[in-house]
């Protein structure tokens, strides 16, 4: 199975280490930053795409990655509306 994690904060380290623990489990992880806090916590040793992941391009990077589940850290989302008026949202 390949899991998609889209950033790489509190939530996903979680995620992550928890998924570790499955073999059969192959994790991908997008940030827009190169050093997220998962790196910066020696979690992870780089994030696979560095790329701000919207609701305009989530289908092309969906593409690219084919993964068979999709987490969203909460702090990704958060991150992302922060930025849109509440109409736009």
């Amino acid at each position: 199975m390949r899991v998609w994690i889209i950033g790489a904060d509190d939530g996903a380290i979680r995620a992550i280490e928890q998924l570790r623990k499955n073999d059969e489990i192959t994790i991908v992880v997008s940030a827009p930053l190169e050093r997220p806090k998962a790196v910066t916590a020696g979690v992870l040793d780089r994030v696979d795409y560095v790329e701000r992941v919207s609701h305009v391009n989530i289908n092309d990077l969906a593409r690219r990655i084919h993964p068979d589940l999709i987490l969203i850290d909460p702090a990704a989302v958060a991150r992302e509306y922060a930025r849109l008026a509440a109409g736009m949202a």
